[in-house]
């Protein structure tokens, strides 16, 4: 068959639109973009139908709101697992030590870091689970991807396995103890940053998920995507708390700024290493959020936190999580829609 100039170049033309490339566009999710779609998910893609009444969890009351499980009485505020209060798991968890002996064998016993824990090829995040079965649950099961509406609540956000209520986390089996700063240790006092998961005959490498403390999160130049920080606004309350860290994959990194008072209301900015903003989230009607596509390995990012507006007399607490993917997550997604706002 013989291909003139012009055909080629359709040729071209078309296997770009067909590629997965399509969607490498650089984009930021926040509650920002989420709250300018007004209600409204007609620009989103693949469209969602079911269930029939998905706009409505948009609303401000709903799952992206204060009272929703990313806000201040969800399960990553104070009544959740993770605090120094006695009805906070952590809090039990650190008072045994160091049990890191104890789960060396987990694997053996088929436990949170083995392969049959939530991070193995049985997990949500295997291809099965998270490519498959998630979307085939509903339109809005698709939405909760990387890439998707409601993606911070979905499985590579702070409520997934890879966050802090998963097995790498506070409350987790991998054992450690932490120091006074939230880092971990072993019984010889060295710091951990990373545990292996047997998976399909091999293993994966993730990163522990730390919960640091606000004045070594600020100072530490080794942060990686995988921790939290239990931060406060000072009186006059003017302060921008600032936080920088470096991706060690290809990923996607989500950002959520909970605030622990409903009366608190916290804005967040994400910028690279010129200094740039790569995206705001100042809404007033969701709890703030922020996440990334193609964040390159060795991309140093950093946040900043400030508090807009309080109608209380109490501490100006607030926990901010980061999150990212791990490379085993593709960061080629076929979501679009308005809600992804170019960066």
């Amino acid at each position: 068959m013989h291909l003139s100039i012009r055909n080629v170049t359709k040729f071209i033309a078309l296997a770009a639109l067909l590629s997965p490339n399509v969607y490498a566009a650089d984009w930021a999710i926040s509650s920002s973009s989420i709250e300018a779609l007004g209600g409204s998910l007609s620009s989103v893609s693949p469209t969602v139908s079911t269930p029939s009444d998905a706009a409505d969890y948009l609303d401000d009351d709903s799952a992206l709101g204060y009272y929703g499980p990313i806000g201040a009485y969800g399960p990553l505020a104070t009544l959740g697992p993770i605090g120094d209060n006695s009805w906070n798991v952590s809090y039990w968890i650190s008072a045994i030590g160091n049990w890191s002996e104890w789960s060396d064998d987990m694997s053996e016993l088929d436990g949170p870091l083995s392969e049959q824990g939530p991070l193995g090829p049985y997990g949500p995040l295997s291809d099965d689970a998270y490519d498959d079965d998630l979307p085939a649950i509903n339109d809005f099961g698709k939405q909760l991807q990387a890439g998707g509406v409601w993606t911070v609540l979905g499985p590579v956000g702070p409520l997934g396995p890879l966050g802090p209520l998963g097995p790498l986390g506070p409350i987790g089996a991998h054992g450690y103890s932490t120091d006074i700063d939230g880092n971990y240790e072993d019984s010889s006092s060295n710091v951990v940053r990373t545990v292996d998961v047997d998976y399909n005959g091999g293993s994966r490498t993730y990163e522990l998920y730390e919960n640091y403390s606000e004045s070594h999160a600020k100072s530490a130049t080794n942060n990686d995507t995988s921790f939290m920080v239990e931060g406060y606004i000072s009186y006059p309350y003017s302060e921008t708390d600032t936080f920088e860290f470096t991706a060690n994959d290809d990923q996607y990194v989500t950002i959520a700024l909970v605030p622990m008072y409903t009366l608190d209301d916290f804005d967040l900015v994400v910028k690279d290493e010129n200094g740039t903003i790569l995206e705001t989230a100042n809404t007033y009607d969701y709890v703030d959020f922020i996440q990334l596509n193609n964040i390159d390995n060795g991309t140093t990012l950093t946040v900043e936190v400030t508090l807009y507006s309080t109608s209380h007399s109490y501490f100006k607490d607030y926990r901010l999580y980061v999150v990212g993917s791990t490379s085993f997550i593709g960061t080629d997604t076929p979501i679009t829609g308005n809600h992804q706002v170019a960066r």
